[in-house]
C-alpha cells in the first residue's frame, strides 16, 4: 500500500501516543518474525532460469542482513536498442504484497520477449527480499522501504535501487511500481502507529476495495491511466471509492505530481510516466491478481508503442 496519510472516515476510536521504538523494541519485533516463503526458491532460481539470450540479469547489490542469502537483481531484456523506449518495473518494494513478485518474472517469462525488439525493459523482480520472506511491509530494520526513496533514506533496498536506476544514466518512457492494498494493512497500520508512538486515528480501519492507480500528472497520463483501468477491469474489480487515504479517486485513478519517498516520485525523475498499481487481492485468487498487474503492464506497453 503506497500513501501517506490516512483520511478521516468514521473508524477507531482515539488511543493515546505511546514512545516511539528504540534499538531494542525493534529488535524485538524482528524476532517475533518467521520466514513464510522463500526467496531462493521464488525469485533467485526463476530469474537464473531466464533463457540468456534473452535476458541479462544484473547484481546490483545485496542486503548486508546476509549478503549471501540476499543478492539484489535487476534483469535487462537483450538486445537493449538505444532506439527503443525504456519501461522499469519494480516489484516487491513492500514484501508482503507478493503480486507484484510474482507478475514481475511472470511479465519476464511470458510477455517480455514477444517484445524484446521494439521495447528495452529493466526489471527489479524483488526489491525487498527480506520483507518477502517474512510477509511484511518492512525491512530487517522495522524501516518501510517505499518511504526511504529519498535523499538521506535510510532503508539499504531502496538506497541500492536508487542507486542503480542512476547508474543506468537514461531517461526512461514509463515506470511502474507493482503493489496491492489488501486488508492485513489493518493490523500493519496499528503497528506502524505502535512504533513510531503515535495514537490510533479515525480512517485506520479504512481498505479501498478493487484496483487502483497512482499516476503523475501529464497529458499523456490522462489517456494512459483510463486505458489501463478499462485493460484491469476485465481481470478485477475497480474501486469505487472517491478518495483514498485523502486523495481524489476518478474511476479508479488517482493523479498526482509527487508521492514524497515513494518509488515512484523517485522515478518520477527519471521517467516521462510513473505509476503504481494497487491491486486488492483479498476477494480474488492470486493468479487473478498477478493477471491484474500484467494487464498493467501489458497496456503500459501498447502506449508507448504508439507513435507520440
Amino acid at each position: 500500500m503506497l500513501p501517506l496519510i490516512f483520511n478521516k472516515k468514521q473508524g477507531m476510536g482515539m488511543a493515546e501516543a505511546g514512545k516511539p521504538w528504540g534499538i531494542e523494541e525493534k529488535e524485538a519485533w524482528w524476532q517475533r518474525q518467521t520466514i513464510k516463503r522463500s526467496y531462493e526458491h521464488d525469485v533467485l532460481d526463476r530469474l537464473k532460469a531466464l533463457p540468456s539470450d534473452q535476458f541479462r540479469l544484473e547484481q546490483y547489490g545485496a542486503l548486508s542482513t546476509d549478503p549471501a542469502r540476499y543478492p539484489l537483481f535487476r534483469v535487462f531484456t537483450e538486445p537493449q536498442n538505444k532506439d527503443n523506449p525504456t519501461v522499469v518495473i519494480t516489484g516487491g518494494v513492500h514484501g508482503y504484497e507478493p503480486s507484484g513478485v510474482i507478475a514481475a518474472l511472470r511479465f519476464l517469462e511470458e510477455m517480455a520477449p514477444q517484445f524484446k525488439d521494439r521495447v528495452n525493459f529493466v526489471v527489479y523482480p524483488c526489491v525487498s527480499p527480506i520483507g518477502y520472506e517474512v510477509d511484511h511491509r518492512w525491512n530487517r530494520f522495522a524501516e518501510d522501504p517505499n518511504r526511504h526513496f529519498i535523499a538521506g533514506g535510510t532503508a539499504e533496498e531502496s538506497v541500492k535501487v536508487m542507486e542503480s536506476i542512476k547508474s543506468l544514466q537514461q531517461h526512461f518512457r514509463a515506470a511502474a511500481d507493482l503493489h496491492e492494498t489488501n486488508n492485513r494493512d489493518l493490523e500493519l497500520t496499528a503497528e506502524r502507529r505502535a512504533r513510531d508512538g503515535q495514537p490510533v486515528e479515525p480512517g485506520d480501519d479504512y481498505i479501498p476495495e478493487g484496483y487502483y492507480l497512482y499516476i503523475t500528472a501529464s497529458g499523456a497520463d490522462e489517456k494512459l491511466g483510463p486505458e489501463i483501468i478499462e485493460a484491469v477491469r476485465k481481470v478485477t474489480p475497480i474501486t469505487k471509492d472517491t478518495d483514498i487515504f485523502g486523495d481524489p479517486c476518478d474511476n479508479g485513478i488517482i493523479t498526482v505530481n509527487s508521492i514524497p519517498s515513494a518509488c515512484q516520485s523517485f522515478m518520477s525523475q527519471y521517467a516521462d510516466i510513473a505509476m503504481t498499481t494497487e491491486i486488492y487481492p483479498d476477494k480474488c485468487s492470486q493468479r487473478e491478481a498477478e493477471d491484474a498487474q500484467l494487464a498493467s503492464i501489458r497496456q503500459t506497453i501498447d502506449f508507448v508503442l504508439r507513435p507520440q
